[in-house]
């Protein structure tokens, strides 16, 4: 470098220095700073917000979970879960409270410099990799129209303080101290939706219809190329019912499969054998508690009631997409629409409104491959459920289906006629109702009505017969000549 190109550098990196020391060092400039202390962040009204946004770092896999909500058309929904709803309302309402109307309590930094160490670093950044640790939390509030109210990093909280976190705005670098607690700014789908699947009451439980087996797919090579093989193993159907007078659940209908026959074959308990009764009440509890953790639309071509339409099987893309998630779209009868079967099974719910809930039971899933926050990793398609009492981080794709079955309902009960009084038969009843009808027929007969013979006649006397053209001049002349004498 020549000792012209060292000059220019140094003098204009002592220009940057001198500039950056009158930007950010003691001076006017910073009392300015100083002045913001009491002031208010966010400063407009929570009914304002119509969308929100946050987005965190999650360090250990390196990935952005991003997380939105918003309002449309009245109805608090998830944009990322094909607007699905959200249970909202209060949630929303409390999370948008923590982050408005902040009073800024002291400056903790005024360069960028510091990010890093205040824990306030932008969660997009394409710089973010295993090993940072200083990214924050971004919160964006939007109002109907769009319009940004609030875009904001929140940090680290302050060693030794309650409830007192960093935080910048996003395009600022200087860092303020608030009060605020971040707790309700969750990125989980399941903070933010009603969690509760069935929404059952044990009580309500009439049946349950009990569908054991087992699907497995493998790849085979045919003549086309690859295709998935789908072993079905069947091995019974148990419907079952609550009586709610004895408190106990009976067999209604058992089947086992023949492998001979290739067919179920019913069949009853032995004098030795009984049900379950511990498994039942179990299941039974085990329905009460299941729990949403993520929502995914299904493939294209299943229909309400997961009935695949024409081409479905042609379409690779949505059969590998339910075979990953222990589905399979299966021909039960010659000529018919594929229908859904499970890896684990199917069971049918009857509650005693007439309701039925069809829940099959796919693949496991771990925590760790959760897709619902994760805005990098790949969208699946199927629905997920979790057993509030199952005290681990596993969970179960599920497709839910709900049907309404008539049969369920009670057949209404028919009152019985009051008794007789005293005295009075049946035999006199069934008299005084032929007379009465008697009675009617003759009243009808001696109404004339028009056509009759007597209406006729009464009609021919009053109303003059046809005449001829003559005869009625001839009456007409008459008539003239009698006015003028």
């Amino acid at each position: 470098m020549s000792e012209m190109a060292k000059t220019i550098v140094l003098v204009f990196l002592a220009i940057g220095s001198l500039s950056f020391a009158f930007v950010v060092g003691p001076g006017n400039e910073g009392n300015d700073f100083d002045e913001l202390i009491g002031a208010r962040l966010n400063n407009f009204e929570v009914g304002q917000a119509k969308r929100l946004k946050i987005v965190k770092f999650e360090q250990e896999t390196a990935s952005r979970q991003e997380f939105e909500i918003a309002e449309v058309d009245g109805l608090w929904t998830i944009p990322s879960k094909q607007g699905y709803p959200a249970d909202a309302n209060k949630r929303m309402a409390e999370a948008v409270n923590n982050v408005i109307d902040r009073e800024i309590l002291r400056i903790a930094a005024r360069s960028a410099s510091e990010h890093n160490t205040l824990g306030v670093l932008n969660p997009e950044s394409s710089k973010l990799n295993s090993k940072s640790s200083g990214a924050g939390t971004r919160i964006v509030i939007s109002d109907e129209n769009d319009n940004v109210l609030s875009d904001m990093i929140i940090g680290k909280p302050v060693p030794e303080s309650e409830n007192q976190y960093h935080v910048r705005d996003t395009d600022k670098d200087l860092v303020y101290v608030v009060n605020l607690n971040p707790e309700n700014l969750s990125t989980s789908f399941k903070d933010w939706i009603e969690g509760d699947l069935l929404k059952l009451n044990p009580l309500d439980l009439q049946e349950i219809d009990i569908h054991d087996y087992s699907v497995e797919l493998r790849p085979v090579l045919a003549a086309g190329g690859f295709t998935m093989q789908v072993l079905w193993d069947r091995r019974g159907e148990f419907l079952l019912e609550y009586d709610k007078s004895e408190s106990e659940w009976g067999a209604k209908r058992l089947k086992r499969f023949d492998a001979a026959k290739n067919e179920l074959v019913e069949f009853k308990l032995a004098e030795d054998e009984e049900l379950n009764k511990d498994a039942l009440q179990e299941l039974r509890d085990s329905l009460e508690d299941l729990l949403i953790v993520d929502v995914e639309r299904k493939p294209a071509g299943l229909s309400a009631d997961l009935q695949a339409g024409e081409g479905f099987l042609n379409d690779n893309d949505a059969v590998e997409s339910l075979g990953e998630r222990g589905f399979a779209a299966v021909s039960l009868q010659p000529g018919t629409d594929p229908e859904i079967l499970s890896s684990e099974g199917q069971l049918i719910c009857s509650l005693s409104d007439g309701i039925e809930y069809v829940l099959r039971f796919g693949n496991m899933k771990s925590d760790s491959q959760e897709t619902g926050s994760s805005q990098d990793s790949k969208n699946p398609d199927g629905t997920m459920a979790d057993s509030q009492n199952s005290g681990s981080n596993i969970y179960r794709y599920l497709f839910v289906m709900a049907r309404f079955n008539e049969l369920l309902l009670a057949s209404p009960e028919l009152e019985e006629f009051p008794a007789l009084p005293e005295g009075i038969t049946e035999e006199d009843l069934e008299a005084a109702a032929a007379a009465a009808e008697k009675s009617q027929e003759t009243e009808t007969e001696e109404t004339p009505t028009a056509g009759s013979p007597s209406s006729d006649s009464e009609s021919s006397e009053e109303s003059p017969v046809g005449k001829t053209e003559e005869e009625e001049e001839e009456e007409e002349a008459e008539g003239t000549a009698e006015t003028a004498s």
